[in-house]
């Protein structure tokens, strides 16, 4: 995988998905990815979704406080297509510092089409 994180200093994540097909919620855990930053205590984490492809927009998902996983309901109006969780984990609680101190990029992962019940 040849994903940057974009700000140079903070660490990699790495970041898992598992997918319920006949749910619709995705399974997301993450874990610094170096044994250097294995110390790292986050605090919390932003979720996006990331459409694959031409453009690759990045839609906020979810905000995860003190665990290093979540579980996440997809919209039932998500398109067909190829997608990518990232987490970006911050080590302070506060919303003023603002500072960005790990990010990571799953494995990218298709997604059908959604068969709502009734």
């Amino acid at each position: 995988m040849s994903y940057r994180a974009g700000l140079e200093g903070e660490a990699r994540l790495r970041v898992t998905v598992e997918f319920g097909e006949t749910t619709g919620e995705l399974g997301i855990s993450w874990a610094p990815a170096s044994a250097s930053a294995a110390h790292m205590n986050l605090e919390y984490a932003r979720i996006f979704l990331v459409a694959l492809g031409s453009g690759a927009d990045r839609s906020y998902v979810e905000l995860v406080d003190g665990h290093p996983r979540a579980s996440v309901r997809l919209p039932e109006t998500l398109s067909a297509g190829e997608y990518a969780i990232e987490v970006d984990g911050y080590g302070s609680a506060s919303w003023g510092d603002g500072r960005l101190d790990a990010r990571g990029r799953s494995a990218p992962f298709t997604i059908g089409p959604m068969i709502t019940g009734t």
